[in-house]
């Protein structure tokens, strides 16, 4: 999708940036729930990903911790998570955001991805004036794919002067996220040439999370690519296809990422898109 292609007024929408923010950063989303009906929707891990999010109604962003609910000025850094959280899709009806690539986030914006894990921060705390002008900016911009050049223009004046990853951690990064949960991290290390010690310490300051910790958010996320492909779900071959040692262990990960067993996941995901598509009808 170009900007020339984008609509307010859809749902959600996103735009992948061209070369060279497409190195850094996976897409620029806007999500618009005017209507909606309050319910909670469980956001899983994405990946080890951090996010720039623009609340655009409000200054603040809320979200659910079990029944305990925590609201955080925006804009805001989402760091790299490795949890899952509730929102309220009703509160989000003017939301912008920008997701990054593992490490993207700590080149463009020089931040300490590693302080990050499980935590969000508001922008105006890391950067008090960048923050209430890139808000300004991004309101009094026409249209969503105004918001979004104005968005894909400061994410560029930062990219000024940023660094590449280490070479070592760019080397992790494609081969945990090309086969997920197929490549062990010992066998990675030794490919890239340098101490282990040495490779946590890089990959973690630059992606935020350990890379056994990523390597597991990767397998986490190939299941649930698996679970949403409509088809019906064998998971005994779904534990061997994504690099589990058998059944047991994959419902073990996916209720530490996700705070419940596979089945309980899909439940409470189909229960959500019934409820969605009853308010939709009832519109």
């Amino acid at each position: 999708m170009g900007l020339e292609d984008l609509e307010v007024g859809m749902p959600f929408q996103s735009y992948t940036p061209e070369a060279p923010l497409s190195q850094f950063v996976a897409t620029i989303w806007w999500m618009s729930n005017a209507g909606v009906p309050s319910s909670r929707q469980r956001i899983c891990p994405n990946g080890g990903a951090m996010q720039l999010v623009l609340n655009l109604a409000h200054q603040s962003l809320s979200f659910f911790e079990g029944a305990e609910r925590q609201s955080i000025r925006a804009p805001l850094i989402a760091g790299p998570y490795s949890k899952a959280f509730s929102i309220d899709p009703a509160e989000f009806t003017a939301v912008l955001g920008v997701q990054f690539k593992p490490g993207g986030a700590r080149l463009i914006l020089r931040l300490p991805a590693h302080e990050l894990h499980n935590t969000d921060v508001p922008f105006e705390d890391l950067y008090p004036q960048e923050a209430a002008r890139l808000r300004d900016e991004v309101l009094s911009a026409t249209g969503l794919a105004g918001r979004f050049r104005v968005l894909e223009s400061y994410l560029l004046e930062k990219l000024c002067g940023a660094t590449s990853l280490h070479p070592a951690v760019e080397h992790a990064l494609l081969e945990f996220t090309r086969r997920p949960g197929l490549r062990a991290v010992a066998d990675v290390q030794a490919e890239i040439g340098i101490s282990h010690t040495r490779f946590l310490q890089v990959f973690r300051e630059q992606v935020g999370l350990t890379p056994k910790l990523f390597c597991r958010l990767q397998r986490f996320r190939s299941v649930l690519q698996r679970m949403g492909n409509g088809r019906p779900v064998h998971w005994a071959e779904v534990a061997a296809d994504c690099g589990y040692f058998d059944q047991a262990h994959l419902i073990h990960d996916f209720r530490a990422f996700s705070g419940m067993t596979p089945l309980e996941y899909a439940g409470f995901r189909q229960r959500s898109q019934d409820a969605s598509t009853t308010a939709g009808a009832a519109g």
